[in-house]
């Protein structure tokens, strides 16, 4: 075998897993292999778990010598955000509070990623407690000065950087669609209760969902399929029909409607992300669908203003309530994450119960919008520009959470899949929403647009013997 398989999409390798033209040691070689070379400078992950991985490999290979059937993710290596408790594996959530804490249980994706043969690679970097979006100190693949979102920015650099087929993270105002979108990979926030949250420290459970990532949107809906399902252990859990997952993209999208929601999303965000996003909606135009500028009313417009302040509220009470009890350790958490828990304290029941409204109020215009415009998404740049330069000796410093933060607040299911490169070789994400109950649907326009643009085959600017160049400004 000539080509590295840590470059290969994890559709790519379970074909070649199923035919032997690949083993599973094999291909966890050689995502050690773009650890042990680029790991030094990324810092993706907290925790390497190579004999964990390995011993999963060795499984897989030996069931499939013996034609024994096997989990369909078997022998394939996962980077696990470090939020996911880990029976026997340092679980840290980003935060001196927990440098030593090895949990007894593993979380429930993790058990549901295990069953299917999967094999921990290692914990990946989370900003702290999952309370920013910079996620030191991992540096952006693509341009090693800049930070690569967060809170799930260790996930989605090791994807980028080829140290892993996928990854899972959690997203709370943006956690997985941002680094994502900043690291050139692809995620899902699916709708609450679709995937169990049991097992993850949590943030806020209004908001808190977790997720897959992957290099390649085929890839996510294929990780749908294995982590999605009903978990009596996690109180948000619903017991409903699992969506019908798309093994492919849709050829015809004839009467499919995307909305454009310019004063709220398209306004203020980098020319250049802007326009890389609207050559990637072309896509979707090719196939049938047409784009609709959309404005909303007034009433809504007043909602849309608030959606941070409403997410914020909520977030910090929530916060609050989880960290009351660690806050007697208040000195080793980061003085950033330290205020943003106790801001909480500033907060009146009142005005928490208000926030929970208008974040009803919020669900139920948007779901007015798409009925009224007869729209099957909405459609915008994942981020606003590029993300920040890495500033050591500041406070950890990440990608505005505005473009992201409206679809939590509704409750929809958001994906952000890669758009492509900018002039300056930084990858744009595209986000497309809607509401939780067509999230399938969903996936498949991320997959038209990914199947043709083919972005997962961009790899960072990086070789072994010259390393990394500057994207410039």
């Amino acid at each position: 075998m000539t080509e590295d398989a840590a470059d290969l999409s994890l559709v790519e390798i379970l074909d070649r897993l199923a035919d032997r033209k690949l083993s599973a040691r094999e291909l966890v070689a050689d995502c050690l292999r773009r650890i042990e070379q680029s790991e030094a400078t990324i810092r993706a992950f907290v925790t390497q778990t190579p004999h964990l991985a390995l011993a999963a490999a060795r499984r897989a290979d030996e069931a499939r010598a013996r034609r024994i059937p096997v989990g369909p993710l078997a022998g394939v290596p996962v980077a696990v955000k470090d939020l996911f408790l880990t029976r026997g594996v340092l679980t840290t959530a980003g935060s001196r509070v927990l440098a030593s804490y090895v949990p007894n249980e593993d979380a429930a994706l993790w058990q549901r990623l295990a069953a299917a043969g999967a094999g921990l690679l290692g914990k990946t970097t989370t900003h702290e407690f999952a309370y920013g979006t910079a996620s030191l100190p991992t540096k952006n693949p693509w341009d090693i000065r800049r930070t690569p979102g967060g809170s799930s920015g260790g996930s989605a650099a090791a994807l980028a950087m080829r140290m892993a087929p996928l990854a899972i993270g959690t997203d709370t105002g943006g956690s997985l669609r941002i680094p994502a979108a900043a690291c050139g990979v692809s995620t899902l926030r699916s709708g609450i209760g679709r995937l169990s949250r049991y097992g993850v420290i949590p943030l806020s459970r209004s908001f808190d969902v977790t997720g897959p990532m992957a290099r390649r949107m085929l890839d996510v809906s294929l990780l749908m399929r294995v982590l999605a399902g009903h978990d009596t252990r996690d109180p948000a859990s619903h017991d409903s029909a699992i969506p019908a997952y798309p093994c492919a993209p849709p050829s015809d999208l004839t009467g499919v409607r995307i909305g454009l929601p310019i004063e709220m999303s398209w306004k203020e965000v980098d020319a250049r992300f802007a326009e890389v996003c609207r050559e990637a909606l072309d896509e979707l135009v090719a196939r049938g669908a047409e784009l609709v500028e959309i404005s909303t009313p007034s009433s809504a417009e007043q909602v849309l203003r608030e959606s941070v302040g409403v997410f914020d509220t909520i977030t910090h009470v929530e916060a609050l309530e989880i960290h009351d009890a660690l806050l007697a350790h208040s000195h080793l958490y980061t003085p950033q994450v330290r205020y943003r828990v106790q801001l909480g304290e500033t907060i009146s029941p009142e005005s928490y119960e208000e926030a929970l409204l208008l974040r009803d109020r919020w669900e139920s215009k948007w779901r007015q919008i798409m009925s009224d415009h007869r729209l099957d998404a909405i459609a915008h740049p994942t981020i606003d520009g590029p993300p920040p330069l890495i500033n050591a000796a500041g406070e950890p410093d990440g990608p505005h959470i505005r473009l992201s933060v409206p679809w939590s607040v509704a409750g929809f299911a958001a994906l952000s899949v890669p758009a492509g490169l900018d002039d300056r070789g930084l990858p744009v994400g595209l986000s497309l929403a809607t509401v939780p109950e067509r999230e399938a649907d969903l996936l498949g326009l991320g997959i038209a647009i990914d199947e043709e643009l083919q972005s997962w085959r961009k790899q960072p600017p990086w070789s072994p013997g010259a390393g990394w160049r500057d994207s410039g400004d």
